[in-house]
């Protein structure tokens, strides 16, 4: 049987892939949950607060944020020594919502 990698319709935008990535993981749904609950958190914080360990965490906070739905107070490239505190974009996340069901609702 074929494998579907990528739909071949124009209406699978960008925002569309990047909410099936973001919200098709219970990991990244965990971290974003306690974000928008708890405000600006450090990894550290994240990991305490959710089932996933430091590694996972650590992935899914760079998912998050190229993602948008995630932001630190410190630049990736200034983080040498730092540790970032991490916000949920809950604007965001609203506008990728709204992009995957636009498209499962072909609207």
């Amino acid at each position: 049987m074929p494998r579907i990698t990528h739909p071949g319709d124009e209406a699978w935008s960008s925002d569309v892939e990047a909410a099936v990535a973001t919200f098709g993981n219970r990991g990244r749904n965990e971290i974003l949950r306690f974000l928008a609950a708890h405000g600006p958190a450090s990894r550290g914080d994240i990991v305490a607060a959710v089932s996933s360990g430091e590694p996972s965490v650590a992935k899914h906070l760079l998912a998050l944020e190229a993602a948008g739905v995630v932001t630190a107070d410190v630049e990736p490239g200034r983080r040498h020594g730092r540790s970032p505190r991490y916000s949920a974009d809950q604007e965001r996340i609203k506008e990728l919502l709204a992009a995957h069901l636009r498209y499962l609702l072909e609207e």
